[in-house]
């Protein structure tokens, strides 16, 4: 199996990243909500001109996971004015982190999230914070056993249901 490398996502790149981020997001929830939902949710939150704004925020960050120059996972994060909810320039959010389900189960959320985890202790940050949807008990989890713990939610609208985040957060020991 070559290696998983870990690469700034490149302009050139946006159109494949506004691709996997639609598609990891579907196959990840489309089963647990109703297709109209999905719909308008995804036409919205990943056309292209969205992905691209996102990408050129100068305080939003993107990553491919990729194996043999192939991507198969992509990360975001956000700093400062970027960040969904805290927006506190000591805290850095980790937005996004999808695996293609063809690579799911191979540790490479889990190398995402320890390369997210670097850049927040290269960055100086004080803590690291998420928002996981309360109907994923296995994201939930695994969030956990990396000592992340509840602290808040947020309403999060899927179309036109109303759903819940959890907001997670752990603190950086730069110790």
């Amino acid at each position: 199996m070559p290696p998983i490398i870990i690469t700034p996502c490149q302009a050139e790149e946006v159109p494949l990243l506004r691709q996997m981020a639609e598609s990891t997001f579907v196959k990840a929830f489309g089963a647990q909500n109703k297709p109209e939902d999905m719909a308008e949710y995804t036409a919205k939150a990943f056309s292209l001109a969205q992905v691209q704004r996102e990408f050129e925020h100068p305080d939003s960050h993107f990553y491919f996971a990729k194996e043999a120059e192939k991507p198969i996972a992509y990360l975001k994060l956000n700093f400062n004015q970027a960040q969904t909810d805290l927006q506190e320039s000591e805290g850095m959010e980790i937005e996004r982190i999808y695996v293609e389900s063809t690579h799911q189960g191979r540790g490479i959320g889990a190398a995402l999230f320890d390369f997210a985890w670097g850049i927040a202790i290269e960055r100086g940050m004080n803590y690291v914070w998420l928002g996981v949807w309360d109907q994923n008990p296995g994201a939930i989890r695994f969030y956990e056993r990396q000592g992340f713990s509840a602290f808040s939610q947020h309403s999060f609208l899927l179309g036109q249901d109303l759903q819940s985040d959890i907001l997670m957060r752990k603190e950086v020991n730069r110790e």
